[in-house]
């Protein structure tokens, strides 16, 4: 089923790349004083009607504390592109991509982990009072993109991607 392969490690690939961007999306989203929407970046970039918009938050807590939960998106993306790379391009052996499905289940169980406990709790350093803030869409697409890395692995891991055995039969004449 080789035909199957590109469509799926494509799927991988998109997923990758949205848990990359997801880490530079909104992580963090409060309401301001003049009541606008203040939100924070997956890096610590503060935007909205905040004072301190155009600032990076870890620069205002001054080693307190840090406010970066795009990093572990960033890194489970690019070990998912390059397991979703792995299956794209390697098409030899009996069974060639358990390796990087098993990258991927790791990959899809972290980014999904991530995003629940940021949906759960988007403020991690107890900066807001309880309820204060909610989370942005950096943790839904991190938990979204972790999701769609499992379904991945799990279309490999049950060999629908395997090539098909040789056929056996009537042996040829020579």
């Amino acid at each position: 089923m080789i035909n199957a392969r590109l469509p799926v490690a494509l799927s991988a690939v998109a997923a990758a790349g949205a848990c990359i961007a997801a880490s530079v999306l909104t992580w963090l989203s409060l309401p301001d004083d003049a009541g606008g929407t203040t939100s924070v970046s997956g890096w610590g970039t503060v935007g909205g009607g905040s004072q301190i918009a155009g600032q990076n938050i870890n620069d205002a807590m001054d080693g307190h504390a840090t406010f970066r939960p795009g990093l572990l998106p960033l890194l489970i993306g690019a070990f998912a592109l390059l397991a979703a790379l792995g299956i794209a391009l390697v098409v030899r052996g009996r069974k060639p991509h358990r390796i990087p499905a098993a990258v991927l289940v790791l990959c899809g169980l972290a980014a999904l982990t991530w995003g629940i406990v940021r949906i759960l709790r988007p403020d991690p350093i107890g900066l807001l009072e309880p309820g204060a803030g909610s989370a942005g869409a950096g943790p839904w697409l991190t938990a979204g993109s972790g999701v769609v890395l499992l379904a991945v692995a799990v279309v490999v891991l049950l060999g629908l991607l395997d090539p098909p055995p040789p056929a056996r039969g009537i042996p040829s004449a020579r």
